[in-house]
């Protein structure tokens, strides 16, 4: 098993400069970097599982961190591509969103303020049970996550995310900049595809 780093193709992000963004993306390749050698190591100490039994179960819980990380970058850069486009208003996103909060800005600013304090990820969870969004704050990748809940849109609050840009004081600058270059066509398939679950 063996996990690629994924390549992007970032447009020009008004905001967020090229430096900040080259930066960021190293460290996402750092996950991958470190679910893979996480495997590998199982692998190697699966060998002699009744000797390293303790040190497999808390590698195993150091792999929830570097894989979240990982998975959580790739949204999150992955909705950049393709450069900012609003959300149609006939799509089933931008309905789904109105009904439950009356409106793209209702949403965006109960979005925002999930965020309020702290380092973390703010993601939008997608419940397709109870057809209804979550405003989700998680913690440290692996630390707050909705179980089974799938992730519709994920936006990165850690201070490496914009700290060569902007000031902690500055973070909803930071998190305005990044809402308005969101390639919405990606998000709405995205739901599009938990929706239909």
């Amino acid at each position: 098993m063996h996990y690629e780093a994924r390549s992007f193709t970032l447009p020009t992000i008004p905001g967020i400069s090229s430096r900040q963004l080259e930066e960021h993306l190293k460290l996402y390749q750092g996950y991958v970097k470190h679910v893979n050698l996480l495997y590998t190591e199982l692998t190697e100490l699966a060998q002699n599982k009744e000797k390293n039994l303790h040190v497999m179960q808390e590698l195993r819980r150091r792999l929830g961190f570097e894989f979240n990380g990982m998975r959580l970058h790739e949204y999150y850069f992955g909705d950049l591509e393709g450069g900012a486009k609003p959300l149609a208003p006939e799509s089933a996103l931008f309905a789904a969103l109105k009904a439950q909060f009356g409106g793209m800005e209702a949403w965006r600013t109960a979005f925002r303020d999930t965020a309020a304090r702290g380092s973390g990820w703010l993601i939008l969870n997608y419940d397709p049970v109870a057809r209804r969004f979550h405003n989700n704050w998680v913690t440290n990748h692996d630390v707050g996550h909705l179980a089974t809940l799938p992730a519709v849109l994920a936006v990165d609050m850690w201070e490496h995310a914009y700290l060569l840009d902007y000031l902690p004081s500055e973070r909803t600058a930071y998190f305005e900049a990044y809402m308005d270059n969101i390639n919405w066509e990606t998000v709405a398939a995205r739901f599009a595809a938990t929706a239909a679950q």
